[in-house]
């Protein structure tokens, strides 16, 4: 594998911390990279919202040209009768933020590298050690069976389940196709960094337009997540409360729609109820099972004693 340190490069005029004691204090690192697609534009949104609202500068970006795949996604560009302009580079880049009250957080966001994944997930842990990142935070969104009618369900995933606290799993086992951030929540995770992982589930008749309500909820997940104060307010709830009435209006021009909302409150409704009656499991504490396995190997060691 190629050094990965040669991916990342600082911005012009960012200086580098000189130790990781003087680097800024353990913050954590927003994730907003593409995987599968961004239903709703909720990452879009995020990041837009974000950059609107909060006191930022580029940090640095990481190597696009050897990373992003061109013919796959290709960038726009605007041709004006004989000549081309505004070409849209993509771009993967580390961002500084500062959230309301002051505290420093890092954003990581672009596209989904199509190329050298295990090159990158090392480079962005040099860079999570090289600014003491405390807790890597994934925002991400899926098409689900989901009424809009409805608050946006989020559950979660995490480098080490007793990072979900009170969110859930999305239960069952299943193999899928890797995506990046999948790839790097193990990597991160195999060497000992906490990675918590945030869905929202967009519902599946909206998933190909905006709909701001998933990114509200993604951002009010990760103000609890990670210790922030990040905005939920200004022209994203003003985006979301016009987009609901929007929705509303057209599900009221078609019978077929309605029913299908009908339908999906229904089961909306059914699964709270059965939220609701069963408790979720406590993960025990790695103290815990370590206490539990002590006391089995003694039993091994002393069979009669069973």
């Amino acid at each position: 594998m190629l050094d990965p340190a040669d991916l990342f490069s600082l911005a012009p005029h960012v200086e580098p911390p000189e130790s990781e004691q003087q680097a800024a204090d353990r913050p954590p690192l927003l994730v907003t990279l593409g995987s599968y697609g961004d239903a709703g534009q909720t990452q879009a949104l995020i990041d837009e919202h974000l950059f609107e609202r909060l006191a930022n500068h580029k940090v640095g970006t990481f190597d696009v040209d050897q990373l992003f795949d061109y013919t796959g996604h290709r960038p726009p560009i605007v041709f004006d009768r004989d000549h081309f302009r505004d070409y849209q580079a993509p771009e993967i880049a580390l961002h500084a933020l500062s959230d309301s009250q002051g505290n420093s957080f890092l954003l990581l966001s672009g596209p989904e590298p199509a190329l050298q994944w295990e090159r990158l997930a090392a480079s962005v842990e040099r860079v999570i050690e090289r600014y003491r990142v405390e807790r890597v935070i994934v925002l991400q969104s899926i098409p689900a069976p989901a009424p809009h009618t409805r608050p946006v369900h989020v559950t979660g995933f995490a480098s080490d389940p007793s990072l979900l606290g009170d969110r859930e799993g999305i239960p069952g086992m299943f193999q899928m196709g890797a995506s990046f951030v999948s790839l790097l929540t193990l990597r991160l995770g195999e060497h000992g960094k906490d990675v918590l992982g945030l869905v929202a589930h967009v519902p599946h008749y909206l998933s190909e337009t905006t709909y701001p309500d998933a990114a509200l909820a993604l951002l009010g997940q990760a103000s609890t997540a990670a210790g922030l104060v990040l905005p939920t307010d200004g022209r994203l709830a003003q985006s979301a409360q016009v987009t609901r009435r929007q929705i509303d209006s057209q599900i009221a021009q078609s019978s077929e729609a309605q029913e299908v909302v009908a339908r999906l409150e229904e089961q909306y409704e059914q699964w709270a109820d059965q939220r609701a009656l069963t408790p979720r499991p406590e993960v025990p504490s790695a103290d815990e099972i370590g206490a539990e396995v002590e006391e089995f190997l003694k039993g091994l060691d002393n069979p009669d004693e069973q």
